[in-house]
Order: structure tokens, then C-alpha cells, then sequence
């Protein structure tokens, strides 16, 4: 009997909290990209401010938490270990599996899942071990500021609109969990 990825995190990391948050369309890259889904790192830094990138293709003032997707047959730990290494090369280590946040496409029932963790940094020096990431730009924020950078998220143009509500529930969520936990 095959056990539930989800279930097996949840008893490793903490159960995640289960959103079902439904946008007028899905169809978009990266969601389009990664039919198994994503892990999104929220990192906390040793200074207490968490991690945020921005790439060369987004609109101007844009900042979200890395994510990365899972490819086809890789399992979710792997995945967040990987994409952690790629886009940020610190070592660090999972305190919490925040939630597995479950967008659905109005129009078409399609699905797509973000898996979001917690983690603490450890070591290492900041930078983008994958070229093909374009990663432009880091800040660090404060867990009281994420809703800030949420709505600008959230508040996009028509062209940007679908993604930035998409990128935005991870922040809004983590939000919530960092208002709710020791730090």
C-alpha cells in the first residue's frame, strides 16, 4: 500500500494547513509547466527576515518566495531540497510544512498545487546556482511586512492579474502561519 506523500510530511514536519483558493484561470506558466505541482521555501534568515526574489521577466516592484516545480516521479522533499539548492545554494534546514494550497481553474476545473515549507538557513552563501532561473534581485522581509508584498501581488494589471493572486495566497498564507508562530 502506497502511503500519502502529504500525510508522511505531515508527520515529519507538522500537518499542513489544506486552501482551496479558486482564480478565474490557471493557465499560465508556470502552473502550465508543472503538472506535478511545486514546492514554495519560505527561508528564514538568521537575521529573522525572510527571503524574497524577483526575475528579470516580472513587472517592476514584483517580490515573491522562491518556488520550484516537482518533476515526474521526483517526491516532494526531494524536490524542495533541489529547487532550494538551485535558486538559493544555502543549506537549510525544514521546520514546518506550512500548507498545501490547492488553485483551481474556474472555467475548467483544472487543479495545481503549492506545497509551502518553512525553513531555517544554516549556511551558505546566496546565489542562484541555475542560470536559467534569471533571478534579478533578493530582499529579506519581515514576517510582518509579507502582506505588503501580497497585495502588490495581488493588486497586478490585467496581464499579470490570474498569476499575481496565484503568487500571492503563498504569501498571505505565510503570513498567517508567521502571526500564529514562535519564531
Amino acid at each position: 500500500m502506497m502511503r500519502d506523500p502529504i500525510a508522511t510530511l505531515g508527520q515529519r514536519y507538522g500537518a499542513p494547513k489544506r486552501i482551496v483558493r479558486r482564480l478565474p484561470s490557471i493557465d499560465f506558466p508556470p502552473v502550465n509547466d508543472r503538472a506535478h505541482g511545486e514546492v514554495c521555501m519560505a527561508i528564514l534568515r538568521p537575521n529573522g527576515r525572510i527571503l524574497l526574489h524577483t526575475k528579470r521577466s516580472y513587472p517592476n516592484g514584483v517580490m515573491r518566495l522562491p518556488s520550484g516545480g516537482i518533476k515526474p516521479g521526483e517526491d516532494i522533499e526531494h524536490a524542495l531540497m533541489r529547487e532550494i539548492w538551485e535558486e538559493t545554494n544555502l543549506e537549510c534546514t525544514i521546520d514546518r510544512f506550512v500548507a498545501v494550497i490547492q488553485y483551481e481553474d474556474a472555467a475548467t476545473k483544472a487543479a495545481f498545487r503549492t506545497n509551502l515549507f518553512f525553513l531555517r538557513e544554516i549556511s551558505g552563501d546566496l546565489r542562484s546556482n541555475d542560470p536559467t532561473e534569471h533571478i534579478t534581485e533578493w530582499c529579506e522581509a519581515s514576517p510582518g511586512e509579507l502582506l505588503t508584498y501580497a497585495d502588490v501581488l495581488a493588486r497586478m494589471n490585467t496581464g499579470w492579474s490570474n498569476w499575481g493572486l496565484f503568487r500571492a495566497a503563498a504569501l498571505e498564507t505565510l503570513a498567517q502561519y508567521c502571526a500564529n508562530a514562535i519564531l
